[in-house]
Order: structure tokens, then C-alpha cells, then sequence
């Protein structure tokens, strides 16, 4: 396991459905520069509701994809505008988008997008 990713839940999972992984680990990875712009839009809006249906989506994702770090930016996140807590907010939302863009690389790195 590396610091962003579980390689070993990666290595399994393409292991068992090669490109067609490839292809939703993709698919994950072109859509997270949007959803990191939206989570930060949603808290210019103070939308706490939507804030944290989104990161909580965001959380799901990225534990499914095995980006172990995004998945717990994204649950502090979560957790911080399910309590209205607009210091956190702003603190977790500040680390996204290179966590993001670093977690990403590395998918692409591993060969996994």
C-alpha cells in the first residue's frame, strides 16, 4: 500500500476484471477535477446538505478506486459540514484539489487508468 493508494485491493481488482477496470478507474479519475470544483462551489453556497451528500459520494468513490487518502479528506469533509463546522470545511476543501490531482497521477502511474 502507498501513502494514496491500497495497490494491493488495485492489483486484486484488475487482476480480476483487467480492462474493464481500467476503464471505471478511468472514469473515476476524469471526473474528480469537477467533483473537487463542485464541493468547493457547494461551500461558497453554504450548502451543508448537499456539502456533505457530495463528499460522503466523494468518500465512497475514492474507497472503492483504493485512494485511501482521498477517502479520508473526503470523510473529514463530510463529517466537518454535516456539523456546520465552516473552519474545517474550509481546511479539508483547501487540501482536495492537490490530493486529488496527486491521487490521480498515481492511478495513472500504476497503470490502474
Amino acid at each position: 500500500m502507498s501513502a494514496l493508494l491500497d495497490t494491493t485491493n488495485l492489483d486484486e481488482l484488475l487482476a480480476m476484471l483487467g480492462d474493464e477496470f481500467r476503464d471505471i478507474v478511468r472514469q473515476y479519475v476524469d471526473q474528480l477535477e469537477d467533483e473537487v470544483a463542485q464541493l468547493a462551489a457547494l461551500c461558497a453556497q453554504r450548502d451543508w446538505e448537499a456539502l456533505t451528500r457530495m463528499a460522503h459520494s466523494l468518500k465512497g468513490s475514492s474507497g472503492n478506486m483504493g485512494a485511501v487518502m482521498l477517502a479520508a479528506a473526503a470523510a473529514r469533509l463530510e463529517h466537518a459540514a454535516r456539523a456546520h463546522d465552516e473552519a474545517e470545511i474550509e481546511s479539508a476543501l483547501l487540501e482536495l484539489p492537490d490530493l486529488a490531482r496527486r491521487t490521480a497521477a498515481a492511478l495513472r502511474a500504476g497503470r490502474y487508468a
